[in-house]
């Protein structure tokens, strides 16, 4: 009889079946994986108990977790154990467990050699990463934190465990986090910031070091290699330089070519829609039909001095931007002397001590109720209207209106238009899938509004590819 589990894993990599193939071969257990259409095929021969207990040991001791893992099943069956060894191909992963023991036990021959590199994944050559990141105990403006003492996370950070797991997988991916530690909020004046274990072998021996002196963590310039969003169940990727799925070449327009992979990983080959919510590369609507694909609607640039200038024109609005102006003089100095986009001028209108939509984005955390206010997110003359929205919430600030209230409420808005857009579109081309992507997702406001609030139009992201460049 055999043991049969098979594993979805939403993922091409295939290092975390190389990863079970050396462990049957280290214990000497009569088993083989198979790795075919995102699922893993472990088969033990459960015979063989004391092999059986070795691989069992090795696993629990060995195995890291990663974060495409999906559900798993097991059965017992009695079929053939096929004579196959798996040969995984070379990924820019962090260090395994058995190799960090290496790295970090004075009796190994591997202790603090800054050369070291997996080979414990079937993988026939080892990735050599070449890193000259500066990790330093004091923080500056946009700095990401290197968690250089795992013991201390829940110290540190307010996180849930599927969160953790996350962080600590062999992925090592960039999250962010809510700050717990009050020397941390004083060191950082955030509340929410990103956080990323040791990735590679140089920032495991600075980890090591800084342990040893007791510095539970310290700040880098996080390169975005692989930054995540965990939002209930989902682990969704917003941008990355490994790990992550490369597009094929599918279209000239990188956002619709991005579009058309993530329709093929959801197996929308036919007719599908596209809501790609960037605020780095702009917000438009993508659709596909039998006569060809298009952006159907793309948001005009955000200009903020001539908005502002075009405000003053307006009867209804110059008189909301002169009581502002009466309140916030330097404000609106600052806007129309300069040309913001849309999140650096919401975030100076917030009067929020950074000006990026990152900033825009920690200020709607805080806010823990349910329900915003009513933002204004119109069309007019197939345009954004960006005068409304700005007016809305300059009406906000000076009704008195919470600022994280404010900002989460923008977010919300985000996600109910989207999903009114969409919905346009659907009727009007008679089509049901629907893919999002966009790096806007970071914000778990928005992801949150819309698989709340559209889970039954079930729309797809993506598992395997970034959302945004």
């Amino acid at each position: 009889m055999a043991i049969v589990q098979k594993i979805k894993y939403n993922s091409d990599n295939s290092y975390f079946a190389g990863f079970l193939q050396n462990i049957i071969t280290q214990s000497s257990i009569n088993g083989s994986v198979e790795f075919k259409d995102n699922i893993i095929t472990l088969i033990l021969d459960d015979s063989d108990t004391k092999s059986l207990e070795s691989f069992s040991e090795l696993s629990t001791k060995f195995l890291p977790y990663s974060m495409f893992l999906d559900t798993i099943t097991t059965n017992v069956k009695d079929i053939k154990i096929p004579a196959t060894t798996f040969e995984s191909d070379c990924y820019n992963i962090a260090l395994c467990p058995r190799c960090l023991e290496d790295l970090s036990n004075p009796s190994k021959g591997s202790y603090l050699d800054d050369s070291l590199a997996c080979k414990h994944y079937s993988n026939a050559k080892a990735f050599y990463d070449s890193d000259s990141t500066f990790f330093t105990p004091h923080y500056s403006d946009g700095f990401a934190v290197l968690i250089t003492d795992p013991s201390k996370i829940d110290e540190l950070f307010i996180m849930t465990q599927k969160e953790k797991e996350v962080l600590f997988s062999i992925e090592k991916p960039t999250i962010k986090a809510t700050i717990k530690s009050q020397e941390l909020k004083e060191l950082t004046q955030k509340v929410y910031i990103n956080i990323k274990a040791p990735y590679n072998v140089r920032s495991q021996l600075f980890a090591i070091n800084a342990k040893d002196s007791e510095i539970p963590f310290v700040f880098f310039q996080d390169r975005d290699d692989l930054k995540i969003v965990k939002i209930q169940d989902s682990t969704t990727i917003i941008r990355a330089s490994r790990i992550a799925k490369e597009l094929e070449d599918l279209d000239t327009d990188r956002q619709i070519s991005r579009f058309l992979n993530i329709a093929n990983e959801a197996s929308f080959t036919n007719k599908v829609i596209g809501a790609n919510l960037s605020y780095t590369n702009g917000i438009s609507f993508i659709v596909k039909t039998d006569m060809g694909i298009k952006k159907a609607i793309i948001f005009q640039e955000f200009n903020s001095s001539e908005l502002f200038t075009q405000m003053r024109k307006d009867k209804i609005k110059s008189k909301l931007l002169n009581n502002f102006e009466i309140k916030y003089p330097k404000i609106i100095e600052n806007i129309e002397g300069n040309n913001y986009n849309l999140f650096e001028t919401l975030s100076l209108i917030l009067n929020l001590k950074g000006i990026s939509f990152e900033s825009l984005s920690d200020k709607s955390l805080e806010f823990r109720g349910n329900g915003g206010l009513k933002i204004d997110m119109n069309f007019s003359e197939n345009r954004f209207d960006y005068s409304s929205l700005i007016g809305s919430v300059i009406s906000f600030i000076l009704a008195g209106a919470d600022t994280h209230y404010i900002a989460f409420s923008i977010f919300e808005a985000y996600g109910d238009m989207s999903m009114s857009v969409l919905d346009q579109l659907k009727k009007r081309f008679k089509i049901e899938n629907i893919v999002m992507m966009g790096d806007m997702f970071e914000n778990s406001v928005l992801y949150s509004r819309i698989l709340s609030k559209y889970q039954l139009s079930k729309p797809f992201f993506s598992k395997q590819f970034a959302l945004d460049d």
